[in-house]
């Protein structure tokens, strides 16, 4: 059947007396079918006919002969009801070809005060500026960050005033751009600065004014404004006339081409970004030219329409668009980000995004913000008020989950930090791009190092945690499969980073009811100063329940995953079980038939005490380091039989993993 199908998400006003009672048409409460046509509507109550003006506004004639149908949405992660309105036009139960948000303007509000009349169908929103360089837009994002440093206890740094090595001062009266490049020891020492942190693609050819060892004094002297980068351009005239003098930007403010400098300056993003007073995103600019700005397409243009209320008396303005498409509502980092948003696609960015209390995006059609507290865009926040309940939780993103995690006791996860938390940053961080493999690590030191200062001297240990070492072992390659490990050595064959590609923790959050490893003793030979970076070598010493058995093929084309190999120990072939790390039939092959050695890890309860997960280790003999074992893949048993069979044929043994 063809239908409109209405996708209705929970306002804050729960307050219904405005409807018509005896209207026949009005969509009825969750889970009930609702399925009126177009003429139905005309001829329901003042809410229906509303409707029907935003039939007529956003679609074409012939999606009038379509029938209606009501469906409502819940964030997945908070359990509730979301308050972003949306009509959906569809063909069938499927595409959806016409979509329709409904809202009314921050400044109507004070018709509702008395009356309580806004339907819980709708929100409070605003049209959106043509363009996120004008003045409206300006005056959006001082409201944000007024508000967050007036009123957000999360928000506030808790560590001491921190100064980068080296900052852009973009209001200098010492060079004709104002733009020249402190060393912040001789020119800042003892001061206290607020300055921005900028994070961007850098895309395939380098900014003119990068600094070199042969540009650094030159860029100390004053840069050019011809040879900055447009994106660059307009972010130093966004931040001029937020009055912010001081900006950050990677590419200038680390000597590239200096190992040392890199070295010590990557070691330090940690500082960098979460003592900031704001980091700009620019969010829809693939590298340094695009330019920070971009335009509201047409499409997304809103319509004023009118909302008779049933006093008789009152009318109530209204307006509906197409929704605009939000990165920032996705609950995971990377979720749609290619389209909406290119820079969210860059393993780099993730703890930028992380780490910094406040983040302002420069997205494909407007503004958003996010901080430790809430998440707000230009088309649904109002930036004025933050009530509790005022849509403070309106997004419930990763940076507002993850980074409260990151930023220790005044966050909602308080000074225990659970485990679950950074392998959920490792997921989210393994499925973005990197252009070196060798930046696996340090491309996530800032995160690390900004986690363990929360953790009573835990010892990070190639990605994972030393005291949750256990658990940090079961992780799973998640597809498509890599052909084969990083042709550089990166990390231990033990490590998540060992594998080019999306990690993954089965059973992250399930209770441990079991632990078979006696002992677990990580060594890491660090390969530079900074003690989360890039390593050296690296061992892994256990003791535990070992079986030895064989590693079969099988189907080369299966879709998933667990099914492209089976292991077998003594008269037992097991199938659907192991999950390899990387294409085994590929480069470095592990041919069929191969002796493997089973390693058993750990037990984990199923929900509601009705089972366990058991989680082991596949490994083999290295052919690197003589008498050690590499890592293939991970082996998960949920029958207790096949278990208890496999433990029966599993002596204990000390093993060495690289």
């Amino acid at each position: 059947m063809r239908a409109i199908a209405m996708f209705v998400e929970l306002g804050q006003v729960e307050d219904r007396r405005w409807l018509l009672p005896s209207c026949p048409v009005c969509p009825p409460p969750p889970h009930v079918q609702w399925k009126p046509t177009y003429e139905d509507l005309k001829n329901g109550c003042a809410k229906c006919k509303l409707f029907v003006q935003g039939i007529i506004a956003i679609c074409p004639p012939e999606a009038r002969r379509l029938t209606v149908g009501w469906i409502w949405n819940y964030s997945v992660l908070t359990g509730r009801e979301r308050d972003d309105s949306q009509a959906r036009v569809a063909e069938g139960d499927g595409g959806v070809v016409y979509e329709i948000e409904f809202f009314i303007h921050p400044g109507s509000k004070t018709i509702l005060v008395s009356s309580s009349h806004l339907p819980t169908e709708f929100h409070v929103g605003q049209p959106v500026p043509a363009r996120t360089d004008l003045e409206e837009t300006l005056r959006q994002i001082q409201n944000w960050y007024s508000l967050c440093v007036k009123s957000h206890d999360k928000c506030r740094s808790d560590s001491a005033p921190y100064i980068p090595t080296r900052l852009l001062d973009i209001t200098s009266p010492q060079c004709e751009s104002g733009v020249q490049l402190l060393e912040t020891q001789a020119s800042l020492l003892g001061s206290h600065v607020d300055y921005v942190c900028l994070s961007h693609c850098w895309g395939k050819s380098k900014p003119a004014c990068i600094t070199l060892k042969s540009t650094l004094a030159n860029n100390r002297a004053g840069i050019q404004w011809a040879s900055i980068p447009k994106t660059f351009q307009d972010v130093i005239e966004v931040l001029r006339r937020l009055h912010f003098r001081y900006l950050w930007i990677d590419s200038v403010c680390i000597v590239q081409d200096d190992t040392d400098d890199w070295a010590r300056e990557a070691a330090a993003m940690c500082n960098v970004y979460s003592q900031a007073a704001l980091t700009i995103a620019a969010t829809n600019s693939p590298d340094s030219h695009h330019g920070l700005h971009s335009a509201l397409p047409d499409t997304y243009k809103s319509h004023e329409l009118s909302l008779a209320l049933n006093d008789g008396r009152t009318t109530l303005p209204m307006w509906c668009r197409r929704p605009i498409p939000h990165f920032a509502d996705n609950e995971t980092h990377t979720a749609r980000a290619s389209e909406a948003a290119p820079l969210l696609q860059r393993g780099w960015v993730l703890q930028e995004r992380l780490l910094s209390r406040r983040v302002l995006h420069f997205g494909a059609s407007e503004a958003v913000w996010e901080c430790l507290h809430r998440c707000e865009c230009q088309c649904l926040g109002n930036g004025d008020s933050d009530r509790d309940g005022d849509r403070g939780d309106r997004f419930v993103n990763p940076k507002v989950v993850l980074g409260a995690f990151l930023h220790g006791p005044r966050t909602q996860y308080g000074s225990g930090h659970p485990g679950a938390p950074w392998l959920e940053i490792v997921e989210e961080y393994t499925g973005l791009a990197l252009t070196f493999a060798r930046d696996r690590l340090p491309a996530l030191s800032g995160a690390a190092r900004r986690s363990r200062q929360y953790r009573d001297g835990d010892r990070y240990v190639a990605g994972l945690w030393a005291r949750e070492i256990a658990r940090g072992l079961t992780w799973c390659a998640r597809g498509p499969l890599a052909r084969a490990r990083p042709a550089c050595w990166v990390a231990p064959t033990w490590s998540w980073a060992s594998i080019d590609g999306g990690a993954w923790w089965p059973g992250k959050h399930l209770e441990i009811g079991a632990r078979f490893l006696a002992s677990a003793e990580a060594t890491c030979v660090l390969a530079g100063p900074d003690p989360t970076g890039r390593l050296a070598s690296a061992s892994l010493a256990v003791r535990g329940p070992v079986a030895d058995g064989i590693l079969l093929w099988e189907d080369a084309g299966a879709e998933k995953l667990d099914r492209l190999f089976s292991v077998q120990f003594g008269s037992r072939k097991m199938t659907g079980c192991f999950w390899p790390d990387y294409e085994l039939r590929g480069e470095g092959s592990v041919p069929h038939g191969s002796e493997i050695s089973w390693l058993a890890v750990l037990g984990m309860v199923l929900p509601g005490g009705r089972g366990y997960e058991y989680a082991g280790l596949i490994l083999r003999v290295s052919e690197r380091v003589p008498g050690a074992f590499d890592r293939i893949g991970r082996l998960k048993v949920d029958s207790v039989e096949d278990h208890d069979f496999m433990m029966g044929c599993a002596v204990e043994r000390k093993l060495t993993i690289v």
